[in-house]
């Protein structure tokens, strides 16, 4: 269809933008490129074809082919260059995919391999440890010296220690099969704070939210902050209290831990990992953790979203946050289009520029002054008339009735003046000059 609407000569307005149409649609659809080189090869095989059956002259044809070309390749172009910048965008949106997901199976891998290898380190030190620590308490509990309240004390050591080595077995065997860790969840944070007690930590509870409103927050990351703040109290300052204090505001939960430091103890001592850890947890669901310590005092501020950030989402910001590569890749995007756009409009003023260069050639080899003109009659003879019109006449040749020939000649070589595209057109019938006519361009 492109190749048939854009060899029709002299087309009209409607047909203009019929051809415009199509080949912007070709352009812009799938393999453009190709179906677009098909539609101008056919045309080229039309072209040669009718020269070729004597249909019409090789000049006019060149002349209808190159017209026809720029007619059907300008819009094609346009089309060609919209397609190929939206599909540099979807390109870009692609990578984005493949490079967080490249990403996230990097940080699962890295996740991975800390997973085991903690596990190996808490089975292999840790536990291990813990075990000779059950076993000398065991000595001790079937010790004849140590009164009856001390041998009480260190059984009750001793299951809790036992209980402590379970529950960092499920913990081990958690780690190594990619589970969540197996130690125990306390959705009561009462219950939590009362064993704490039990164990000997004076806890002094300054506020606190209703059940109901703690029932708004993960309990699990909720039971992790006050586990690690009385972990780090009795492991920093033992005996000394810890002030807990707990708000909730809109979506947010706050909690602020006080205690005072031994005189031999900083908040440095020891390394760190378990703060660290909750660290790090808390900023994956979308909260954050600060501590500070100074006048003999440790302070722990933690906060928690309601609902935390899930774990592909916590992965993509890790991997836009990397090299914000989503802004990279797509800033490149948009340049490539540019250029894209850039190169197609280039291309298309040099073609309309030949086309021009090429037409003005044309109109100056057909050039008739009009002093010229207006020295020819009707009635000359072609000989008296010969020597003053140019050896070329214009394309294509007007359509006359029999015995009478017709050329069209340039009227001015100017593009930019307001008679380009007019003619002098002379008529010949019988060797002698019928007619003269200036004929403007929209008429021709």
């Amino acid at each position: 269809m492109l190749a048939v609407l854009a060899l029709r000569p002299q087309p009209g307005p409607v047909t203009a933008l019929l051809t415009a149409l199509v080949a912007f649609a070709v352009g812009r659809g799938p393999d453009g490129v190709g179906r677009g080189a098909a539609a101008f090869l056919l045309l080229l095989l039309m072209s040669a074809v009718g020269v070729a059956v004597g249909a019409t002259g090789w000049q006019e044809t060149t002349r209808e082919t190159l017209s026809a070309l720029t007619r059907a390749g300008v819009p094609w172009l346009i089309g060609s260059a919209w397609r190929l910048r939206t599909q540099v965008r979807h390109q870009a949106e692609a990578r984005v995919i493949q490079k967080r997901r490249q990403r996230r199976t990097a940080l699962l891998r890295e996740r991975d391999a800390e997973r085991l290898g903690l596990a190996e380190s808490l089975h292999d030190d840790l536990g291990h440890a813990l075990s000779l620590v059950a076993l000398n308490l065991g000595r001790l509990e079937v010790d004849p010296t140590l009164t009856p309240p001390a041998r009480e004390s260190v059984a009750t050591a001793r299951r809790e220690l036992s209980l402590a080595v379970g529950r960092l077995g499920a913990s081990v065997g958690s780690l190594r099969s990619g589970a969540a860790p197996g130690l125990p969840r306390r959705a009561d944070i009462t219950d939590l704070l009362e064993q704490a007690r039990r164990a000997g930590a004076d806890l002094r509870v300054k506020a606190m939210p209703s059940a109901e409103r703690l029932g708004d927050f993960d309990q699990v990351t909720l039971v992790r902050v006050l586990q690690e703040t009385v972990t780090n109290a009795t492991k920093h300052a033992s005996g000394r209290p810890v002030t807990l204090d707990i708000s909730a505001s809109g979506d947010q939960l706050y909690v602020t831990a006080r205690n005072a430091l031994a005189d031999t103890s900083s908040a440095m001592d020891g390394t760190g990992t378990g703060l660290s850890a909750l660290d790090r947890h808390l900023q994956g669901v979308g909260g954050y953790l600060q501590t500070q310590h100074g006048d003999g005092e440790f302070v722990l501020r933690a906060r928690l979203p309601s609902r935390p950030v899930t774990r592909s989402d916590a992965d993509d910001s890790a991997v836009l946050d990397d090299e914000d590569l989503e802004t990279v890749l797509r800033s490149g995007a948009e340049r490539r289009g540019r250029v894209i756009l850039a190169v197609t409009a280039l291309v298309i003023v040099a073609v309309l520029g030949a086309v021009e260069i090429v037409m003005t050639s044309e109109a100056r080899r057909a050039l008739l002054p009009a002093e010229d003109y207006a020295q020819i009659r009707v009635g000359d003879s072609r000989g008296q008339t010969e020597h003053l019109l140019p050896e070329h006449g214009l394309l294509p040749r007007p359509e006359t009735g029999p015995g009478t020939e017709c050329h069209d000649y340039a009227v001015t070589a100017v593009p930019l003046d307001d008679r380009s595209g007019d003619v002098h057109r002379i008529c010949f019938s019988d060797g002698a000059v019928t007619s003269t006519h200036y004929v403007r361009s929209d008429s021709r």
